[in-house]
């Protein structure tokens, strides 16, 4: 079920209280919420960032299904419990039974959905690749090989060049920094399994440290949104955030799959 253009649909915004189901996957873990308010004729989906793509796929279904209530002219409200009545557990996505709930505002339920869950970690960790031994001691070896040098990342000359046309700067990344850029995706740490454009960008933690789940994150970040914006890995290997990246990735195999953190 997809979109048509001119399709009726419910107003996206509302600023009153909303009544919002839960959608969860066959696992059981919510990817989104359907919401609705019914003063304002308004209902829509609620992502879950903290999830994976399926939310998104999913919402788009969702919100297909919403456009064909309001196509028959059902009140926001009720199209959502007619969308539970109907929901179907063994479906790739699912209304929880009993989850209908109340929120103060789409603000806050938008809030809600922003929560991350130890099954949020856990999916993402199980994107990385325990049994490539080579892999991990390759990502190990470049952590250790990175210099201050490395992490001071130059740039090439921009601007209006001699002959009259302009040219974009771009970095330079050292040899030894692309190896440790590299050696990323290869232990699963660059993964579509989080929504990063959806997120927001990763911080360096206060102590240095990061906690797996949260480096296959910032990993994915950091290496997706070069891809974007020129000068985000090296912004990430200027103030810290690869080295606390790879730093944890390391030692979560070191004690999770025996890895050979450490070893030349």
């Amino acid at each position: 079920m997809t979109y048509a253009p001119d399709a009726p649909r419910y107003r996206a915004e509302t600023d009153r209280p909303v009544h919002h189901l839960t959608v969860a996957d066959s696992r059981g873990e919510a990817m989104g919420y359907l919401w609705a308010n019914d003063e304002d004729d308004a209902a829509g989906w609620c992502l879950r960032p903290a999830g994976d793509r399926a939310g998104f796929d999913e919402g788009l279904e969702w919100s297909a299904r919403l456009s064909t209530a309001k196509a028959r002219g059902l009140a926001p409200t009720a199209a959502l419990a007619e969308l539970a009545r109907g929901s179907d557990p063994r479906c790739v996505s699912h209304v929880v039974p009993g989850s209908l709930a109340a929120a103060p505002s789409l603000a806050a339920l938008t809030e809600l959905a922003r929560v991350v869950t130890e099954a949020d970690d856990r999916r993402l960790l199980a994107q990385l690749d325990r049994r490539n031994a080579d892999a991990w001691r390759e990502l190990s070896q470049a952590l250790a090989a990175l210099t201050d040098e490395d992490r001071d990342v130059r740039w090439t000359e921009g601007g209006k060049q001699p002959d009259g046309t302009w040219r974009m700067r771009y970095p330079i990344h050292g040899e030894r920094l692309e190896r440790l850029v590299r050696a990323l995706p290869a232990v699963g740490a660059v993964t579509p399994a989080y929504l990063w454009r959806d997120n927001p960008p990763p911080a360096v933690p206060a102590d240095g440290r990061m906690g797996p789940a949260d480096a296959v994150r910032a990993a994915t970040a950091v290496v997706r949104g070069e891809r974007f914006c020129d000068g985000t890995i090296a912004e990430a290997a200027r103030n810290g955030l690869l080295d606390a990246v790879a730093e944890s990735l390391c030692v979560w195999y070191e004690a999770e799959a025996g890895g050979p953190h450490g070893v030349p």
